[in-house]
C-alpha cells in the first residue's frame, strides 16, 4: 500500500460539515454533519464505500457535525472518536465510542498515522480540531472550523502542515448588513462563534509562510459570505503580503453541495 494523505471535504458550510481523510489506505471521516444517505452518496462519488470508513472523528456537538452520525453508526457500527462534551449530545450511538481528551494524541501505530486534538474556544462544551500526522511520509493535514479565533496555540498546532481546510466563515460587511438578528450577529463575531475572511487571510499568512502550500477554505456561511467572496478576498490579501497563488500556495474554496477535489501530500 502507497503512504500518503489525502484530504477530501464531503461537505462544508453551516448547514453540514463531513472531511474525508484517506492516510495509508485507511479511511476516517472527520464530523458526520449531513444525513447518512447523503454521507454515503459524497463518499461513494469518491470512491469509498460507507463501510469502509475505519473510524469517525467528531470536532464537537453543534448539529451541522453530528446530525447524521446516530444514523451512520446504526447501518455501519463505525468506531467513534469525541470528547466527553461532545458525547453529551448525542443521545443514541450504535457503535463503539473512544473518548478522547481535548490535548489529546491518537496513536494507529500500526497504520503508521497519528490523530491530534486541541481545544478551540467555539462556544460549545468539548469543541476540538484535529491534526493527522502520517508518520510515513512526516507530513500532516489539519482540518480546522469553528475556531472563533485563531490562537497562538493553534498556530503552535498547525505550522508545518503540508495541508490545511481552515475556517473562512463570513465577510464582516455581509454580516454586519445580512439578515441575521443583532444576538447571533454578535455570537458569530464574538472571539467565541466563528473566524471572518480577514481572520482566515491572517491565519494562512502565517501558515504559508511556515511550509503549508495547500489551503482550503471552508465552512462558509450561505448567508454571510460566498465562494468568490472568499476566494477573491484570499489571493488579493496574499498579493498584497508578496505571496502568489500557484507559487507560494494553491487555495480552494470547500463546496457545501457535494464533494470537493481534495488535496494529496
Amino acid at each position: 500500500m502507497t503512504a500518503g494523505t489525502e484530504l477530501i471535504p464531503l461537505y462544508s458550510s453551516s448547514q453540514g460539515n463531513s472531511t474525508l481523510i484517506k492516510i495509508n489506505g485507511v479511511n476516517l471521516l472527520i464530523d458526520c454533519g449531513k444525513s447518512c444517505k447523503m454521507i454515503g452518496e459524497a463518499l461513494i462519488k469518491c470512491g469509498v464505500y460507507p463501510d469502509d470508513i475505519s473510524a469517525v472523528f467528531l470536532t464537537h456537538g453543534h448539529s451541522d457535525h453530528i446530525q447524521g452520525i446516530t444514523v451512520f453508526t446504526k447501518k455501519y457500527h463505525t468506531p467513534v472518536y469525541a470528547t466527553k462534551g461532545t458525547m453529551r449530545k448525542i443521545t443514541d450511538i450504535y457503535s463503539e465510542v473512544t473518548y478522547i481528551a481535548e490535548n489529546d494524541i491518537i496513536s494507529f501505530k500500526e497504520h503508521g498515522f497519528e490523530v491530534w486534538a486541541l481545544p478551540t474556544p467555539h462556544d460549545i462544551e468539548g469543541s476540538v480540531v484535529y491534526k493527522i500526522r502520517n508518520l510515513k511520509t512526516k507530513k500532516d493535514v489539519c482540518v480546522m472550523t469553528d475556531l472563533g479565533q485563531f490562537t497562538p496555540a493553534m498556530q503552535g498546532f498547525a505550522r508545518g502542515s503540508a495541508a490545511i481546510l481552515l475556517e473562512s466563515n463570513y465577510d464582516r460587511q455581509m454580516l454586519k448588513d445580512g439578515p441575521y438578528p443583532y444576538p447571533l450577529k454578535m455570537r458569530i463575531a464574538s472571539g467565541h462563534g466563528h473566524i471572518s475572511n480577514d481572520i482566515c487571510h491572517e491565519a494562512a499568512e502565517f501558515l504559508i509562510r511556515e511550509g503549508t502550500t495547500k489551503i482550503m477554505l471552508g465552512h462558509l456561511s450561505p448567508t454571510n459570505n460566498t465562494e468568490e467572496i472568499a476566494l477573491d478576498s484570499f489571493i488579493r490579501y496574499m498579493k498584497g503580503r508578496d505571496l502568489t497563488e500557484g507559487r507560494d500556495y494553491i487555495v480552494k474554496v470547500a463546496s457545501k453541495t457535494g464533494p470537493t477535489e481534495g488535496f494529496s501530500v
